[in-house]
């Protein structure tokens, strides 16, 4: 459904904050500061043999995709109410949704290589001069509608109707076709005649269909392709060889699984057919042969099934070089690291935020690696979270290690006494004959074992236990297990809590010194100036064991040669400043004299700054400069005032087993600054330089 031929269109994007998701709560991406309509950018790229081009970004937004867009969409606007149309460009539609008491901002795109649909997250702008007839149209029939339904027309198609009803004007319907250069979208009365379309198709040679107002609307033609779900015993659908699985690289070459499978099956992109080559044989670029194909269409129907049952897993894949490299509705494991997104709408926004900027719009010219490596951070800081949260669902309480194994003691101790009045045994079969204790129901009606007065306080000062006088324990009986055998069973317990105890804390402050860490390098991003301390970035994350080894890259990433910042103050005092981990480590550690001061923002990350004095008083003026680049380069920057403590070097020590810039330091003072660079930082540094 596509042309050979160079292609080149303008798209409207709007204010460029460039993947910004370091200012996303978490791993999982959202919608926010990522997408609005508004500004210009240019895409061209020329279209290979076979299937889609392989750079192009329409390449992700498949049939598959669009389920999990449609899925999301009955979820959040289908019952709306439309309240306003616009058309951000001359290929797109922008609604704006009334439903569940939010507004929503729903694109329709049929932009040669971005075709698309999903949410936005703000408020499109209008970017079209004049109004169009469709757009006329769209008011009169669409504008204060209702939604009433999401519907995808043909299975394994890029086709969504958006099915509306007006009070007064009636059923109409929406048909959206983000089919690449074939894309559309067409509005339609309730008998499905074509009020008018975004691109108008006349009759002619190379005209698949006519796409004319008063046109009976036909829906596109059907793919000679097998679905790729279910078994067929059609001849194309064996795994012999065919000349469809042919690459276009030559006679010579072999055939790849990904194109057998992107040319057999109906609703497979280039993306999805990678992904399948990929689980089958742990090669996206695998050659074809009769086993690899068989086990890559299972695969495929695997991935498919998620369509039947509405578990998708959408997210981005982030690329060491180009940032935001694809999405999909499922877990991609040929490229990039997998960050998981909230919704199909958010990582499809994230792809097109980064893959559609216009460079020349942009302040920030390594945007998209950087928007891909702060994904990267956020990720590893949701893993830390989690585990910390795991880790305070598993610690024991004060003292409950030790009540436990009081009341494995007890119980055993008296176990010759508890009877089983009837069998097999119920609650009311327990009995005791002692004086020092009973066997009585508990407040929910199990039987307990009460010992009277034990003097057991094991908890919080004050805690007592639910139906006990004070200083007795009160232990649970089970009717079905013997008390020895309970006992063990709280004998294991009580261990597994002990060593709980002893490791717990330990790991938490791993965790804890790892959270700093992530904090630290999320600052170091944000402070990079070119691409190679970007990188360093990454591979900080990968060192630190949050993020995959891949054993099959072997190009080489650019070294983070950077230096510390070397300022001279006014009265000709050396200050460096460290802008990152690496550089942390030098400045604290190879350059910093015992006897100097270093500086550090309390509380956060940022730059180690060192004032090269040897011991010698430094003047207040010197110590407040020091101070200000030190909260300047870190995590307050911007802030009103910042607290920044400082210390003789030698009382500064690394953290044992901590990450490259983790140190602990003591006997500092206190000073609160402006986190605001000086104005004549530019010739203290230009001094430092010289």
């Amino acid at each position: 459904m596509h042309r050979d031929q160079t292609i080149a269109c303008r798209a409207v994007f709007g204010t460029f904050h460039a993947v910004d998701i370091t200012n996303y709560p978490s791993a999982v991406l959202s919608l926010q500061s990522l997408f609005a309509l508004s500004e210009c950018a240019v895409f061209s790229a020329r279209r290979p043999e076979n299937g889609e081009r392989e750079n192009d970004p329409g390449m992700h937004f498949d049939a598959l995709t669009l389920a999990a867009v449609a899925d999301e969409l009955k979820e959040t606007v289908t019952g709306g109410r439309v309240q306003q149309i616009v058309l951000p460009d001359s290929r797109s539609v922008a609604l704006e949704i009334y439903a569940h008491r939010e507004r929503r901002h729903l694109l329709l795109s049929a932009h040669p290589q971005a075709s698309r649909v999903h949410l936005l997250e703000h408020k499109p702008r209008r970017g079209v001069p004049k109004e169009t007839p469709l757009l006329l149209l769209l008011r009169k029939y669409v504008r204060s509608a209702r939604l009433e339904s999401v519907e995808l027309p043909v299975p394994f198609e890029r086709v969504l109707f958006l099915r509306f009803h007006h009070a007064q004007h009636g059923a109409t319907t929406l048909a959206v076709e983000p089919i690449g250069q074939l894309g559309n979208v067409i509005l339609m009365n309730a008998d499905g005649r074509i009020l008018d379309a975004l691109v108008r198709v006349p009759a002619g040679e190379n005209a698949q269909r006519v796409l004319l107002p008063r046109r009976d609307y036909q829906l596109p033609p059907p793919q000679d392709r097998l679905p790729p779900l279910g078994e067929s015993d059609e001849p194309h659908g064996e795994a012999g060889p065919s000349p469809v699985d042919g690459d276009g690289a030559g006679e010579d070459q072999p055939s790849l699984l990904w194109r057998s499978l992107l040319n057999r099956f109906a609703g497979v992109s280039p993306t999805l057919a990678r992904e399948a080559a990929c689980r089958a044989t742990g090669d996206a670029g695998a050659a074809f042969t009769t086993e690899a194909f068989m086990e890559a269409r299972k695969v495929l129907g695997d991935l498919w099934s998620a369509a039947a049952t509405g578990e998708w897993t959408p997210g981005i894949a982030v690329d060491e070089e180009k940032g935001v490299a694809a999405f999909a509705p499922y877990e991609l494991n040929f490229c990039g690291e997998f960050v998981q997104a909230e919704s199909m709408s958010a990582a499809a926004a994230a792809f097109y935020v980064a893959q559609e900027r216009d460079a020349s719009s942009s302040r920030d010219e390594y945007a998209g690696v950087r928007g891909g490596v702060a994904a990267l951070v956020r990720q590893a800081q949701a893993r830390v979270q989690s585990q910390l949260r795991a880790l305070a669902a598993d610690e024991p309480g004060p003292g409950e290690p030790e009540r436990v194994r009081a009341q494995a003691e007890w119980l055993l101790a008296l176990s010759s006494q508890i009877t089983y009045a009837n069998r097999p045994g119920g609650q009311e079969g327990f009995s005791l004959q002692d004086g020092m204790a009973a066997v009585e129901p508990g407040l929910n009606g199990q039987m307990q074992l009460v010992i009277f007065g034990a003097g057991a306080d094991f908890g919080q000062p004050g805690e007592k236990e639910p139906g006990a006088e004070e200083g007795d324990l009160i232990v649970p009986l089970d009717p079905k297990r013997r008390p020895v055998e309970q006992a063990e069973r709280m004998f294991d317990r009580a261990a597994k809590m002990e060593r709980a105890a002893r490791i717990i804390p330990r790991r938490r402050a791993r965790l804890k010194a790892d959270r700093a860490y992530l904090q630290q390098l999320e600052n170091d991003l944000s402070l990079a100036q070119d691409q190679p301390e970007i990188v360093a970035v990454r591979e900080a994350l990968r060192e630190a064991g949050y993020l995959r080894q891949r054993r099959d890259r072997h190009e080489k990433t650019p070294r983070d040669r950077s230096r510390p910042l070397r300022y001279f103050s006014p009265e000709g005092f050396p200050i460096l400043v460290g802008r990152n981990a690496r550089q942390n480590e030098i400045v604290t550690f190879d350059l910093a004299g015992r006897d100097d001061l270093w500086l550090h923002v309390r509380d956060g990350p940022g730059a180690h700054v060192v004032i090269r004095c040897g011991g010698q008083p430094v003047p207040e003026l010197t110590l407040n400069v020091a101070a200000r680049l030190a909260a300047w380069y870190s995590g307050q920057r911007g802030n009103a005032g910042a607290a920044v403590a400082i210390t003789p070097r030698r009382f500064v020590t690394r953290m044992a087993g901590g990450r490259p810039g983790q140190v602990h330091y003591r006997g500092e003072e206190t000073i609160s600054v402006a986190a605001e660079l000086p104005a004549e930082s530019e010739q203290w540094l230009a001094a430092g330089e010289n």
